[in-house]
């Protein structure tokens, strides 16, 4: 009767010990959540890589070949350089290649979205509205262009903007 009675006891003291271990655990879980949570933006890191990726398409080893672009291409840059488009639903980008007055545009995506940067240009927008500000690189560069035959030096002007997903 008296090895029972252990038994019970300890069974009830482990009880008590499991408790006080599960509360310290969860308070020490909330004060680290709280403590490490910190949102991080990396929209215009990633308006830059896009960039690159797309400079790099259209332009490798620093030549831009419009003869080889279709103008399906042209209105679509991604699908050009093998992006699916499940990868660019939130994305804008143009390039625009100007030379002895012509220009020529070579974009995809919802060019619509550029008045939403507008509205975070404004100082008045709040700190709790900012994480929401879209990612934007704009870029000027030049570059040797191959037009119908014709080899020229070119200003080449980009703009890539990246929203939020929702």
């Amino acid at each position: 009767m008296n090895n029972r009675g252990e038994v019970i006891g300890e069974g009830i003291i482990m009880i008590y010990r499991l408790s006080l271990v599960s509360l310290i655990a969860v308070v020490v879980w909330g004060i680290s959540s709280v403590s490490y949570a910190h949102y991080i933006d990396v929209r215009d890191a990633e308006a830059r890589v896009l960039a690159r990726s797309v400079v790099e398409c259209v332009s490798p080893d620093g030549v831009l070949d419009l003869d080889i672009i279709p103008d399906e291409g042209r209105k679509n840059i991604f699908s050009y350089c093998g992006f699916e488009d499940f990868e660019v639903g939130r994305f804008y980008v143009e390039l625009k290649v100007e030379s002895s007055g012509k220009v020529t545009r070579l974009s995809q995506g919802d060019s619509g979205a550029l008045w939403v940067l507008e509205i975070f240009k404004n100082d008045e927008v709040s700190e709790g509205l900012r994480k929401y500000e879209p990612g934007y690189y704009d870029w000027s560069y030049p570059v040797y262009v191959l037009d119908e035959g014709n080899k020229f030096v070119a200003e080449v002007k980009g703009q890539v903007l990246i929203n939020n997903e929702f």
